[in-house]
């Protein structure tokens, strides 16, 4: 049995709203120890690093060159993350690297390929399958209970503000890539199977008139390789008087039961003289000061995972299966047929 590793020492490239709360949840980890944030903002970099006794860059490339570090986290923009994941991975470093994998299907193949050739883990941060819902729900699959799953309906829908105000990169992106990427990481891992084909809609109305060029909603129907059929849901220009800012659910229909997860109502509902919510609870929530739930179990997964000297889950190879499925239903709502992921 390999010796345990004390601590693994880590790296974030991005210091926006993912890359500043991770940056926190490895300063609270006992496994783990911060020790540099780049980000092209250098006063971000330098308040985001300072908060926690870290390093401050504003060039990724000059933190890959301290010895002392053994993982990367990327959080950078979506489109924006294969190059450092190629970076640290040539430089011997693991990675975790935001969702998805990569932005296109050349750029995911290329990252297998480097993880492999150097040896190095990659790690895909698809949070849910720590969202204790989710993980319940993969449980009660296994377990037989509900018998072989038929056909899944999974939606994932955001409110308008986050998609023309929370991100300055919308357009790059589209809510199939953005969004549903979570629910077919969770279905293939439910299923435990593969994308077969896909046939994709798609609408532009609302943003297109903001100037943003992508879809509105997507759906996409596919067959899995089991012989399961399921539809996955995109959409965000909910609303933005939403009590939530993603309304999302899986159903599951099996040959002797179903599951239906609601995330929209998580047990707790809160009126303000400002507005009516349902706040979310198993991704992140504070307790003790220190952030708890699902988020930090990924975290943690992946620095216990490194200490152990065992690959984290879900790995590059995992990410490329979604990235292929986001890419089939992109180019079937572009050419308007039916897409088998093989011909990508």
């Amino acid at each position: 049995m390999p010796e345990l590793k004390e601590r693994v020492s880590v790296g974030i490239v991005g210091a926006g709203i993912m890359g500043s709360q991770h940056a926190r949840i490895y300063s609270e980890l006992p496994g783990a120890r911060l020790v540099a944030v780049a980000d092209i903002n250098g006063e971000t970099a330098s308040e985001v690093a300072g908060r926690h006794g870290a390093r401050a860059f504003t060039d990724y490339r000059e933190m890959l060159e301290l010895r002392e570090i053994d993982a990367i986290h990327v959080a950078t923009p979506d489109h924006l993350h294969a190059r450092p994941v190629l970076d640290s991975l040539e430089a011997g470093k693991h990675v975790l690297v935001e969702k998805p994998l990569a932005s296109g299907v050349e750029d995911a193949r290329l990252i297998v390929e480097a993880s492999r050739r150097t040896g190095r883990h990659v790690m895909v941060n698809y949070t849910h399958r720590w969202a204790a819902p989710y993980a319940r729900t993969r449980a009660i699959i296994e377990s037989g209970q509900i018998g072989s799953p038929l056909m899944v309906y999974a939606r994932k829908d955001d409110a308008l503000w986050a998609a023309t105000e929370m991100m300055s990169w919308t357009a790059r992106t589209s809510s199939a890539s953005y969004l549903s990427t979570h629910d077919i990481d969770l279905v293939l891992w439910f299923l435990d199977t593969d994308v077969e084909s896909v046939y994709a809609m798609g609408v532009k109305k609302v943003l297109i008139e903001r100037g943003i060029d992508t879809e509105d909603a997507i759906q996409a129907l596919v067959r899995f390789r089991s012989g399961a059929i399921g539809t996955f849901e995109s959409c965000w220009v909910l609303p933005d008087s939403m009590p939530t800012t993603t309304d999302s659910f899986i159903e599951i229909v099996g040959e002797k039961g179903t599951i239906h997860v609601d995330r929209i109502h998580e047990g707790l509902k809160v009126a303000t003289e400002r507005k009516y919510e349902y706040p979310k609870l198993s991704l992140s929530l504070e307790i003790d000061g220190r952030i708890r739930g699902g988020i930090r179990l990924c975290l943690e997964h992946f620095v216990e995972s490194l200490r152990r000297g065992t690959a984290p889950q879900p790995d590059a190879a995992s990410g490329l299966r979604i990235v292929l499925v986001s890419a089939a239903i992109q180019r079937s709502i572009a050419e308007g047929r039916l897409v088998r992921i093989g011909e990508l």
